[in-house]
């Protein structure tokens, strides 16, 4: 499919135009990136569908498209083409409540020239009536010529960066700027004419002023060979793509082996209003501690997940640059190692910090906890995920719900989803229990209700006999007792027979666990034919538009997609850092102040302290899978 286009015919009807085929979280869609002064009545003619249709799968679009937007169209959504030679038109069905005056205003034109091309409507409209809509008396603007590296100029468009407009023309940011001594590399904006220098024309700096130059054509995809490559003289400092007003630096400290990976600065604009006897900050430091071993040659999948996990971090400041007190994140290279980290947190810079991210080994983090200032510093605990330091120590945020939290919970949600039906607990002999601890606090709360349950164990697979004693006019609900997808491949054919055999439509259901949402092509199908819940700390819908935005962003700034892994590590970085920003500066500092509820792109944070000195987040997610590759969830 990767090779795949669609072909939808232009305005002139003349040509055709090939749109690439992109995979988002396991679903194929074509693509097409909005150029300057591109409109959604212009985008009609040139792709050659209807401006609701690219509204019906672009919602986010519909007040009007920026430049660089990329709209996304599903393979199997069969998009009409209109052509009518030269004078290609577009229709609209009149929806109900619908009026003239908002029709054409929806589509650019005057209610005079609608009429025209519609002479009926003269009389009234009504809903399901097709109108002709264009707009030939309109002329489009034309484009701006599109920057190349022979030189020229370059007019900056909505939402572009310098960064981006340098790596274009195969120039660094500092080459830009010296083509334009007038600009403002942190203050300009759309419409500015600027100057792109021919590579040709440039003389390279000297060594004693080509630091910043140089720095500039290091990404965030290089972090480990800049900092490898640098001397304590000269640190690398990568532009950074996050916002207009941020910088990430890396540098290598030589002395205790201790690199710092990357600062990104959060810029101000208004100021949380406190009571008149607290002092607002003027700043706040994040500390990002994670193993991002930037001395291997080679690093694993743990350090590009937590690589992955920090450009979503940096991706979120720079979407809250505009909001509140400036805040300074600065990540640092465990290096995996408990050395590392004491030479870390001896840094005199430490005591700045308000905030710690800290690395998934449990002794790391608690070293961290026992060296912070218990009046003012705290630590988010997003990967230690056993950690119960939280318990007894009131500057440890909890992000992820504990097992035995979590599990109650989803016990209560299994007893209001499934009340009524009778579970069943399919185990296969000699697999892997691995969710006994759950099923085992599940039977006891059935039973504590007197709430009957059926067992069945099997030596290979289900097969028919396993269901013989069952009446099939009652309701049932599957459980097994592990979460592999081997197991549930074992369990999934009898299981549709059987639902087949009983004598309601929906006679049979499924609980599961937070792994089955990495199923996908024919399991994730079975889910849904199996009216399969499963409880997760985290669900991601790539249906939902603010998400789709910020996988958007993700690949015009970093330059790459975000990786398929389930759960997300960039997403888990957006969601941790607008919450950890956001609380920063509504509570001046204090997470206990005020707990604000998060509603996020994967995880949501609803962080309590009720039971504990410290807080832990306690939102579970619980997904409802129904056929045609619909999900249905909510939090609980």
């Amino acid at each position: 499919m990767a090779g795949a286009a669609i072909m939808l015919l232009t305005s002139t009807a003349a040509a055709a135009l090939d749109l690439p085929v992109t995979n988002v979280n396991g679903k194929d869609y074509y693509y097409y990136d909005v150029q300057p002064n591109e409109t959604l009545f212009s985008l009609s003619q040139r792709l050659g569908i209807s401006r609701d249709e690219i509204v019906s799968y672009n919602p986010g679009v519909e007040g009007g498209v920026k430049a660089y937007t990329r709209l996304y169209f599903p393979v199997e959504s069969g998009l009409s083409t209109i052509a009518d030679g030269d004078n290609a038109s577009a229709t609209h069905t009149v929806m109900k409540g619908e009026t003239l005056y908002g029709i054409a205003k929806k589509y650019g034109i005057s209610i005079d020239r609608l009429i025209a091309l519609n002479p009926s409507a003269r009389d009234g409209i009504k809903p399901g009536e097709v109108l002709t809509v264009m707009q030939q008396e309109i002329a489009e603007t034309p484009a701006a010529p599109a920057a190349t590296n022979a030189g020229g100029t370059h007019t900056i468009a909505s939402g572009e960066t310098l960064y981006r407009i340098a790596v274009k023309n195969g120039i660094t940011v500092d080459q830009l700027l010296a083509a334009n001594p007038g600009l403002d590399a942190y203050n300009y904006t759309e419409g500015t004419v600027i100057a792109i220098p021919s590579p040709d024309s440039i003389v390279p700096a000297s060594n004693a002023s080509s630091l910043r130059a140089e720095a500039t054509e290091v990404s965030v995809d290089n972090l480990a060979s800049a900092t490898r490559s640098v001397t304590p003289a000269t640190p690398a400092t990568p532009a950074a793509p996050v916002a207009n007003t941020a910088e990430r630096t890396a540098a290598a400290d030589v002395a205790d082996n201790t690199p710092v990976v990357s600062e990104a600065t959060v810029d101000e604009s208004e100021r949380v209003t406190l009571a008149p006897e607290a002092v607002q900050k003027e700043s706040f430091n994040i500390a990002v501690m994670l193993p991002f071993n930037l001395s291997e040659e080679t690093p694993g999948k743990d350090a590009e997940n937590f690589t992955e996990f920090y450009r979503g971090f940096l991706l979120a400041a720079q979407n809250l640059d505009k909001n509140g007190t400036p805040v300074h994140i600065t990540a640092f290279d465990t290096a995996g190692g408990m050395d590392t980290v004491k030479n870390l947190m001896g840094r005199e810079e430490m005591a700045q910090m308000d905030v710690f991210v800290t690395p998934p080994a449990a002794a790391e983090m608690d070293y961290i906890v026992s060296q912070i200032d218990e009046d003012r510093q705290f630590v988010f605990n997003n990967f230690a995920v056993r950690s119960e330091s939280y318990k007894d120590n009131p500057n440890v945020l909890q992000a992820n719900i504990p097992h035995t939290m979590m599990y109650s919970k989803a016990i209560d949600a299994f007893l209001s989803e499934m009340a009524g039906r009778t579970p069943i607990f399919i185990q296969r002999i000699g697999a892997t229990a691995d969710k006994e601890e759950f099923t085992s606090m599940l039977k006891t709360q059935l039973a504590d209700r007197g709430i009957d349950y059926k067992e069945i164990t099997y030596s290979n697979s289900l097969d028919a006999e396993d269901f013989e004693d069952f009446d099939i006019t009652q309701s049932y609900v599957i459980v097994p007792l592990s979460a592999s997808a081997n197991e549930f491949n074992k369990i999934v054919p009898q299981a549709k027979k059987f639902k087949e055999s009983l004598a309601s439509p929906d006679g049979l259901a499924m609980f599961g666990y937070p792994e089955w949402l990495t199923f996908r092509g024919e399991r994730q199908e079975s889910l849904g034919a199996l009216n399969a819940t499963i409880y997760s700390r985290f669900f991601y819908d790539d249906t939902y538009y603010p998400a789709r935005r910020v996988v958007e962003e993700y690949r015009t700034t970093y330059g790459r997609e975000m990786s398929p892994a389930v759960p997300s590590q960039a997403l888990m970085g957006y969601d941790v850092a607008t919450y950890i920003i956001n609380s920063l500066r509504k509570n001046n500092g204090d997470y206990h102040i005020e707990k604000l509820p998060y509603d996020g792109l994967q995880s949501d944070f609803i962080f309590s302290d009720s039971d504990c000195e410290g807080l832990v987040n306690t939102a579970v997610e619980v997904i409802k899978f129904r056929d045609g590759g619909f999900t249905e969830h909510r939090r609980i």
